[in-house]
């Protein structure tokens, strides 16, 4: 990667995934969950995005937040085209990634954990890392909270 990965980028690289932005240098995510928001526009307070560049759509009970952003756009893209090496050079970098997806894909239901919307180089990430899924059902869940742990918004209300 022509730039230095660091766990919050590659959280937000897995929360905002490849976003139906016909635009390539939007990032945005959609949420319901009010922690996430906060958490992802206060990162890209952070990047130096102005306030007054930060678009909020409500969409149902959905909220829709993005920004023009086209270097963080970028570094995103990269980190989702090479998301494999994350596992091989920092496993923190990855688990934060996974983080993100499950923030942004997760459901639970009972003691079922899913990850909608899965993709065959996140499920080959999560096998590097000793995850093991089945058609985005994660087989060995205390394996998967144990590496997202306290990264995931999420899985902090996770008991099992």
């Amino acid at each position: 990667m022509r730039f230095k990965p660091t766990p919050e980028l590659c959280y937000l690289a897995g929360l905002a995934g490849r976003s139906n932005e016909p635009e390539r240098s939007i990032v945005g995510i959609r949420t319901q969950n009010d922690a996430i928001e906060e958490r992802f526009i206060k990162y890209l307070l952070g990047q130096g995005v102005d306030t007054k560049k930060i678009m909020v759509v409500e969409d149902g009970n959905f909220r829709h937040i993005y920004a023009y952003h086209s270097k963080l756009a970028r570094m995103i893209r990269e980190i989702l085209d090479k998301r494999a090496e994350l596992a091989r050079k920092r496993g923190d970098l990855a688990a934060s990634f996974l983080a993100g997806l499950f923030d942004a894909n997760g459901h639970v239901t009972g003691n079922v954990i899913t990850i909608r919307k899965i993709e065959k180089s996140d499920e080959l990430l999560l096998e590097l890392l000793g995850v093991h899924t089945v058609n985005a059902k994660i087989l060995n869940i205390r394996s998967f909270l144990s590496l997202i742990g306290k990264k995931s918004l999420l899985a902090a209300g996770i008991s099992l």
